[in-house]
């Protein structure tokens, strides 16, 4: 039986202080449950790997626990979560054969990564606020054919140039067969290629919501720069900036805001993921109220976290309290503050671990 290979994404928030020196968030975490080759698996964070205190372990646990035995590979790059960088390959493949049974530690392909190599970022965009963004590659093979060394994978094809020719057929709009209208602007587009990247989109165009041969779709329920910004995403990968606010914070947080909100309507996972890292790298004294109450009705908790590192660590957090917002959020959503105040309090209370070790 062939190899089967699957990418997933996972994110570990309030891993990089703002004073941009590692902060291991003192926490373990554990994906979502996925198939990849027939097996159930998920991908797991430990804070302090077993090799070392200075190391941290991201493992591929297999979660079947019946069935024969499997050889999977396990592969760790970290993302620029604006996605205008390649991954940084972080380690070599691992892999090791997996017999599936009652025992979960014993199930899982491990990679160690030292604190001191993930400060060694080839650029700063890699480190945010936010935390890290990990782009996790499994290959599950379930015969007895081994994974290819790390020496012969150098010798492979060039990476593939898809997106970037997908890229020119979105600004050329050559072929398009539907359009959208968003508050009287026009979008061109391919169904196709919106299917693939969307369910939402397949579902609309090829599941019968309406009719497959529809030439114009009318969107009331979102701003033209938005769905621009998601079209763009679904033909190039990259999340763009607004046209004519790149400088204005406020303008470009706001957008965020809306396009992450439409990664949700529209199922686009990975868009929904650079927009919430985004966000946070926008913390700001003005917007900080804005933001914590977004990230709680959105259930954003990388967002959230990064507000309360603000809180703890920056030296206006005094104009953040004297503030009208502030003052309103207080009478209208305590709640949020009172969870706000207990982790500020724990983040210091960590930080100073961390600096003591």
């Amino acid at each position: 039986m062939a190899s089967v290979t699957v990418t997933r994404t996972f994110g570990v928030p309030g891993y990089a202080r703002s004073d941009g020196a590692i902060y291991a968030e003192p926490y373990d975490r554990r994906s979502a449950v996925f198939t990849a080759g027939g097996y159930d698996w998920s991908i797991r964070y430990y804070p302090i790997s077993l090799v070392d205190m200075e190391s941290i372990d991201l493992c591929l646990q297999l979660e079947t626990k019946a069935g024969s035995r499997v050889t999977a590979s396990f592969g760790v790059a970290l993302l620029d979560p604006t996605g205008s960088l390649p991954p940084w390959k972080l380690s070599p493949i691992a892999s090791a054969e997996l017999i599936p049974n009652l025992n979960n530690d014993a199930d899982e392909v491990i990679v160690t990564m030292t604190k001191s190599l993930l400060n060694m970022a080839p650029d700063p965009r890699y480190l945010t606020r936010g935390g890290l963004l990990f782009e996790c590659t499994i290959t599950v093979f379930t015969e007895t054919t081994v994974p290819m060394p790390d020496t012969m994978a150098a010798a492979k094809a060039p990476a593939s140039d898809m997106m970037e020719q997908l890229g020119k057929i979105y600004a050329s709009e050559d072929g398009a067969d539907v359009t959208y209208s968003v508050q009287g602007k026009l979008f061109h587009a391919h169904k196709i290629i919106l299917a693939m990247r969307s369910p939402v989109f397949k579902a609309q165009l090829y599941g019968g919501i309406m009719e497959s041969t529809a030439k114009l779709i009318l969107v009331t329920d979102m701003l033209p720069d938005v769905f621009k910004a998601l079209l763009c995403y679904i033909y190039t990968d990259t999340l763009p900036a607004p046209d004519g606010q790149a400088d204005d914070d406020e303008d470009v947080t706001e957008v965020i805001s809306h396009l992450l909100l439409a990664a949700d309507q529209y199922s686009v996972e990975r868009l929904r993921i650079l927009c919430e890292y985004k966000l946070c790298t926008l913390v700001t004294a003005d917007n900080i109220v804005k933001l914590l109450v977004f990230a709680e009705e959105q259930h954003c908790n990388m967002i959230k976290d990064a507000c309360i590192e603000f809180m703890a660590t920056s030296d206006r957090i005094g104009k953040v309290v004297a503030s009208k917002e502030y003052a309103q959020l207080r009478s209208t959503h305590p709640l949020i503050l009172i969870d706000a105040l207990e982790k500020s309090n724990k983040f210091l209370k960590d930080s100073m671990l961390v600096s003591q070790r």
